[in-house]
């Protein structure tokens, strides 16, 4: 026979007597113990619904805060830079007594019998006839801006 055959497993060697035991007076609180995990997980189950939308909507509020990131970090500085660069704007005070007294001075020139007569008249007033052939030549003359902001004035 072979020597293997002959050992006895490890497991039978041992005392047939039961090697675990509980702790001393370990029953006599048992109820306690069984009662105050149960109130803790019923706390525990009532915080926890807003902790699960939260959970829910944890990924949605990252996508609209990562879109609003990008948009603050994208529009604002093209925004910014781009209108200081590409328009200037002058600021007319229009309530000055120079404009005011300008206007003014051309309504009171203005007759009220010739401003009532005019304005129930049939008859229209025509514009001079423009010639195609004068605007070119006045667009070729190649004059710059300046020129022609001059040319008009006068």
């Amino acid at each position: 026979m072979n020597k293997e055959d002959n050992i006895e497993p490890e497991f039978l060697k041992r005392p047939k007597e039961n090697p675990f035991r509980t702790p001393d007076h370990y029953f006599d609180s048992i109820e306690d113990r069984v009662m105050g995990t149960i109130k803790n997980e019923a706390k525990r189950k009532a915080t926890s619904g807003s902790v699960k939308i939260f959970h829910l909507l944890r990924p949605v509020l990252g996508i609209a805060a990562s879109i609003a990131i990008v948009c603050i970090l994208t529009f604002y500085p093209i925004k910014y830079f781009t209108s200081k660069s590409l328009v200037k704007s002058e600021k007319i005070d229009t309530t000055s007594n120079d404009t005011m007294d300008a206007y003014s001075l051309n309504f009171s020139m203005i007759d009220e019998n010739s401003l009532v007569k005019e304005l129930f008249s049939d008859t229209t007033t025509t514009q001079p006839q423009i010639n195609p052939d004068e605007v070119l030549a006045y667009l070729s003359t190649e004059m710059t801006d300046l020129e022609i902001y001059d040319e008009m004035k006068n």
